[in-house]
C-alpha cells in the first residue's frame, strides 16, 4: 500500500465517522434527560461552523461526501438544540435567552440556504464563509475544556463523543500529510487533536476522580 492510497483510505473513514460523530451525546443527554455539563457555546460554535460549512460547501461545489456530512452534522446539532431546550432550561431567563438564540440560529440558517439556493455570491464570498467554518472549527473545545476545569467535572460530555473527534483528527491528519494538503490542514490537524486530547484527559482525569470518592 502506497501513501497515497492510505490518505484515501483515512479520508474515507473519517467521512463516515463524521455520520455517527454526535450520535453518543444525543443518546447521553436522552438517558439523563439533562444536558447539565454540556458547554453551551461549544454547541453554538459547530451549529454557526457548520451553517458556514453549509455555504462553502455547496457555494464552491465542495465534493458530495462534504456537502453531505454538513447535512448531517447539521441535523444532529437540531436535535441537539431541541434537548437543550427540553431538559437544560430551569429558569425564566433562560427560556427567552434559548428562545433569542433559537430565532437568530433560524434566520442564520435561512440567509445560508438563500445564498446556496438563490441568490449567487463571489468565489470570494464563499471563500470568506469556509474561513468562519475553519476559525468555528478551530476553538469550538475551547468553551467545553474551560467548563469542565471549573465545574471539575465532565458529566454531561459523552466519552464516546469525544474519542470518535480524536479518532476523526488521527485520520484527518493521516490524510493531510499523505495527500499533501495545504499547510493550514498540516498545521491546524495537529492543533486541533492536542485540543482534544486536553478534553480525553479531562474525561480520564474528573472520572477518575469521582470514582475515587
Amino acid at each position: 500500500m502506497n501513501i497515497h492510497t492510505l490518505g484515501e483510505i483515512t479520508l474515507s473513514i473519517s467521512t463516515i465517522i463524521y455520520f455517527i460523530w454526535f450520535l453518543p451525546q444525543l443518546w447521553l443527554n436522552f438517558k439523563r434527560k439533562d444536558t447539565e455539563g454540556l458547554s453551551y457555546w461549544m454547541h453554538g460554535l459547530l451549529l454557526f461552523g457548520y451553517m458556514a460549512d453549509l455555504m462553502y460547501g455547496f457555494g464552491r461545489d465542495m465534493q458530495w461526501q462534504y456537502r453531505l456530512v454538513t447535512i448531517v452534522g447539521l441535523a444532529s446539532l437540531f436535535i441537539e438544540h431541541y434537548q437543550i431546550g427540553r431538559y437544560g432550561l430551569h429558569s425564566k431567563s433562560e427560556v427567552i435567552s434559548y428562545a433569542l438564540i433559537t430565532l437568530v440560529f433560524l434566520g442564520l440558517l435561512g440567509y445560508a440556504i438563500d445564498n446556496v439556493s438563490f441568490t449567487h455570491r463571489s468565489k470570494h464570498f464563499y471563500d470568506t464563509a469556509g474561513m468562519v467554518s475553519n476559525v468555528c472549527w478551530f476553538t469550538y473545545m475551547l468553551p467545553q475544556i474551560i467548563k469542565n476545569y471549573l465545574n471539575k467535572s465532565t458529566e454531561g460530555l459523552s466519552l464516546y463523543f469525544v474519542l470518535i473527534a480524536v479518532l476523526i483528527t488521527v485520520c484527518d491528519l493521516t490524510s493531510a500529510i499523505a495527500l499533501n494538503w495545504d499547510w493550514p490542514s498540516l498545521v491546524g490537524a495537529p492543533l486541533t487533536l492536542l485540543k482534544k486530547s486536553v478534553l480525553l484527559f479531562q474525561c480520564w482525569w474528573y472520572r477518575g476522580r469521582r470514582l475515587k470518592r
